[in-house]
């Protein structure tokens, strides 16, 4: 009797566990439709406390985190639960949740290898095909970006580097012309000879003689003087 007692306390116990884990469960959905995510989450984590390993409070507790915007977080909790989807199924919408989560964190790359991953499990996933068709999309966009930046700051670092060169060339010409004026003899004015100083000099001397041989001539010319004439 004491041993059917203990059995029937047993289930009774584990049926009221289940019930509990099941009811946090219920309430966090209610939430959740409500868009409450908030609180969501902690009808979740009480789930959760009553069972740890129960996957679907574990699913939507990462579903209420990702709709906070806590990507990085989220990324983690899909990440964890990859080991413990009961079925193919399961398995697969964790994929495809967990590649919603790195598409917002930027992690294309590994978004793309999480969806491709939903997909080998469940091929005919048209959602998962056609997230997985945008984010190549945004990766080939995103490395044309990166593409066309490196290439604006290749041609910047050309036209500097022409425009440094074109600096050094006008700074060299500069120089050059200034060291061939500086090299430039300068021109020297011949020193006159003793002879032809001695030459000019007599010149001159000549020059002012004949200008007072004219000047006596024109003294002595003068007046004439009147005559007393004869009657």
């Amino acid at each position: 009797m004491r041993k059917f007692l203990f059995i029937l306390f047993l289930l009774t116990s584990i049926t009221s566990f289940a019930q509990k884990k099941k009811s946090f469960l219920r309430d966090g959905n209610t939430f959740y439709t409500d868009s409450s995510y908030n609180k969501a989450e902690m009808q979740y984590r009480k789930s959760l406390e009553k069972d740890q390993d129960y996957f679907n409070a574990s699913f939507n507790l990462a579903d209420a985190v990702y709709k906070q915007e806590r990507y990085k977080e989220a990324s983690g909790l899909f990440d964890a639960l990859k080991d413990n989807a009961p079925t193919d199924e399961d398995l697969a919408k964790v994929y495809h949740n967990l590649g919603n989560s790195l598409v917002k964190e930027g992690e294309l790359d590994d978004a793309i290898a999480a969806y491709k991953s939903a997909l080998r499990i469940n091929p005919n996933d048209n959602e998962t095909r056609h997230n997985l068709a945008l984010s190549k999309q945004q990766k080939q966009e995103q490395e044309q970006q990166e593409e066309n930046k490196e290439e604006q700051k290749d041609d910047k670092e050309g036209d500097k580097k022409e425009e440094q060169e074109k600096k050094e060339e006008n700074d060299k010409q500069e120089e050059n012309k200034e060291g061939q004026k500086q090299n430039q003899p300068e021109e020297k004015k011949e020193d006159m000879s003793k002879e032809d100083a001695e030459k000019m000099l007599e010149a001159i001397q000549q020059q002012e003689k004949n200008l007072q041989e004219e000047l006596q001539k024109k003294k002595f010319k003068g007046k004439r003087t009147k005559v007393l004439k004869d009657w």
